[in-house]
Order: C-alpha cells, then sequence, then structure tokens
C-alpha cells in the first residue's frame, strides 16, 4: 500500500497572536491568504488586587507550544505539509512585562499584565 502523500500548496506562513486572553496559532496559504489551520487556548488571568491583573508566564509559553503543537497536528490531518511553513510572525501582549532570572530562566514573578479598559 502506497503512503499518503502530502498536499503540495506552496509556501505557508504561521501567525502566533498572543493576547491577554487567549493565544492562538495560525497557517494560511501564502499565495492565496486562505485560512488552513488554527488552534486557540485561552489564558487565565489572576486579580491579586483591585485594578491588577497578571498571568502565569508558564501558561503562557506552554499555551503557544499547544497552539503550534496542535494547529500541526491538524495540518497532517490535512496532509498538508508542515515543512512549506516558511515563516512566523508573532504578535503579542507588548506591555506585559515579565522578568527572568538570567541563569535558571525561570520566571521571578508572574506577569503583570496592562488591564485595557475596552
Amino acid at each position: 500500500m502506497a503512503a499518503s502523500k502530502k498536499a503540495v500548496l506552496g509556501p505557508l506562513v504561521g501567525a502566533v497572536d498572543q493576547g491577554t486572553s487567549s493565544t492562538r496559532f495560525l497557517v494560511f496559504n501564502s499565495k492565496t491568504a486562505e485560512l488552513l489551520s488554527h488552534h486557540q487556548v485561552e489564558i487565565k488571568q489572576e486579580f491579586p488586587r483591585e485594578g491588577w491583573v497578571e498571568q502565569d508566564p508558564k501558561e503562557i509559553l506552554h499555551s503557544v507550544y499547544e497552539c503550534i503543537e496542535k494547529t500541526c497536528e491538524k495540518l497532517g490531518q490535512l496532509n498538508i505539509d508542515i515543512s512549506n511553513i516558511k515563516a512566523i510572525g508573532v504578535s503579542n501582549q507588548r506591555e506585559t512585562t515579565v522578568v527572568w532570572d538570567k541563569i535558571t530562566g525561570e520566571p521571578l514573578y508572574n506577569a503583570v499584565v496592562t488591564e485595557n479598559p475596552r
């Protein structure tokens, strides 16, 4: 029995959208802008005091990994070769701050999030 062939769609482009409420990873056909696959994970917010918003930096990082893995699994199920992903753009929270230990790479505290009153 012959192995199934992966679809050749030309170059693909990925996008990580890491926001204050969720993380998403999307993959598009770069020639047609067709969305081929995506995955989204909600991010928990903590409110230790009135007006304060924090998030677990490890949860943020894990959500990015999970979204990329799940999206690539979905592409595989569609017989789309993930090696055709030629570029990945990143959109992040920008004003959120995390302080990391320079030796261990571990966060020293939760991510301090700028609250958006929209």
